[in-house]
């Protein structure tokens, strides 16, 4: 059974950031919305607490049908004797941001998309560079963007989560082997 999905109105959530969870909502064709939540100096649940909050604002502002985040990642590729930092950070905060999405919108929205860091990589950044430090940036810079949006995407780091919220271009990946909320 291979059924398409077409998105209409989504949410990408860089769940991943650093500094802050950069959101950001999109059609098919536009950028709607830009908005962020704040990490530095605050606990991880009132991260969630905030990041639900301005989720269902988002949702019903701009009737949305899709969520989209990266995966977490819970196992690396090495073996080492001390705990990888990326790994212990997607535990604590990302898998708990994806669990609050889940817990408050996996019957409200259509589709939850959770994609695979290689996947959706391979298929919209350029798969033969992997180690470029401004992989990201680079991909946005290509694109016709006003001076104002360039400088707040700078600003707030919306790179990485302007390019996961290209997938919706892509049948492989809206496809529902990386859908959450199946039923």
């Amino acid at each position: 059974m291979n059924k398409k999905i077409i998105v209409k109105n989504t949410i990408t959530l860089d769940i991943h950031g650093y500094n802050n969870i950069p959101i950001i909502v999109r059609d098919r064709e536009n950028i709607l919305a830009y908005a962020q939540v704040e990490k530095l100096g605050r606990s991880n649940y009132s991260i969630r607490s905030e990041v639900i909050k301005l989720l269902k604002l988002l949702i019903v502002q701009y009737n949305i049908d899709t969520i989209i985040f990266e995966q977490n990642k819970l196992f690396i590729d090495k073996i080492d004797r001390h705990p990888d930092p990326i790994v212990y950070r997607n535990i604590l905060c990302g898998f708990g941001i994806q669990i609050a999405i889940e817990d408050n919108f996996y019957n409200n929205v259509t589709y939850i998309f959770s994609l695979p860091n290689k996947d959706w990589q391979n298929t919209i950044l350029n798969s033969s560079v992997k180690y470029s430090v401004d992989l990201y940036k680079a991909h946005i810079l290509k694109q016709s963007l006003s001076k104002e949006s360039l400088d707040l995407i700078d600003k707030n780091n919306y790179y990485k989560a302007l390019c996961l919220s290209e997938s919706i271009w892509f049948p492989n990946l809206m496809n529902v082997k990386y859908q959450i909320n199946k039923n």
